[in-house]
C-alpha cells in the first residue's frame, strides 16, 4: 500500500536551470564510495565548471519517481567509456549531476552525489557501506566509520554479503509499486543519444 504521507523533493543542479522532482523525498541507501569511476565523473564535471571533487564522494540512492522537470533543455547524458554500464544526467550550464542510472538498480533507485547537487530530500538514512574500496588511494585520508567494507564486488560471496544488508537489499530489486511519474532510465531515454567521453581508466582526466 502506498504512504500517502510521503512527500515530495526536489534534486536542482548548483545554477538553477535544472531540477528534477521526486515523489519520494526520502534516500533510501548510501554508501560511500571509492571507485575509479565516480572519481573520473566527478573529475570530469569539476574541469568543466562543477564542484570539486572528493576522493571519498558520499552518495544516496533516491526512489527512482520524477513527477516534475524543470529544464530539460539544459540536460544531457553521459557515459565515460563505450562499455561503461553507469549513465549520468549533467546539467549543461554548471555541471552538476543531477542523477546516475546503471543497470543493477532495476529502475527502482538512482544514485544522487547530494554534493554536487542541491538535494532537498531527506538525507538521514545512515552510512550503510564503503564500496569499491580497491581503486582508493593510500595517499587519501582512510574510511573511519564502523560499517562494512568491500574492497570489491567481484566475487559471488562479496556480492552476497552486501545484498545481506537490508538497506542495500531494499534499495537494489524490481520495483514493487506502480510510480506516479517516470524513471530516470525512462528519462535519461527521452534526452536523446548518451555522449561517450572515452576517459582513460587509470588517467586523471
Amino acid at each position: 500500500m502506498m504512504n500517502d504521507n510521503i512527500k515530495e523533493a526536489v534534486i536542482a543542479c548548483k545554477c538553477g536551470s535544472s531540477a528534477l522532482t521526486i515523489a519520494d523525498g526520502k534516500a533510501i541507501l548510501c554508501f560511500e564510495c571509492g571507485c575509479e569511476d565516480c572519481r573520473q565523473a566527478l573529475d570530469w564535471g569539476h574541469k568543466n565548471g562543477g564542484v570539486e571533487a572528493d576522493p571519498l564522494p558520499r552518495i544516496y540512492y533516491m526512489r527512482s519517481d520524477i513527477v516534475g522537470i524543470k529544464g530539460k533543455d539544459h540536460m544531457k547524458a553521459f557515459k565515460l567509456r563505450k562499455d561503461g554500464r553507469s549513465t549520468r544526467i549533467h546539467c549543461m550550464k554548471c555541471y552538476s549531476v543531477l542523477g546516475v542510472d546503471h543497470p543493477v538498480y532495476e529502475s527502482n533507485v538512482f544514485l544522487n552525489f547530494p554534493k554536487y547537487c542541491n538535494n532537498g530530500g531527506d538525507l538521514s538514512t545512515p552510512l550503510a557501506a564503503y564500496i569499491h574500496m580497491a581503486d582508493y588511494s593510500d595517499d587519501d585520508p582512510f574510511p573511519t566509520q564502523d560499517v562494512p567494507l568491500f574492497v570489491s564486488i567481484r566475487f559471488p560471496q562479496e556480492r552476497q554479503r552486501l545484498l545481506s544488508i537490508p538497506a542495500v537489499r531494499n534499495a537494489f530489486k524490481k520495483p514493487t509499486e506502480p510510480i506516479k511519474g517516470m524513471t530516470l532510465t525512462s528519462l535519461i531515454e527521452s534526452l536523446g543519444s548518451v555522449t561517450v567521453l572515452e576517459l582513460v581508466k587509470g588517467k586523471t582526466v
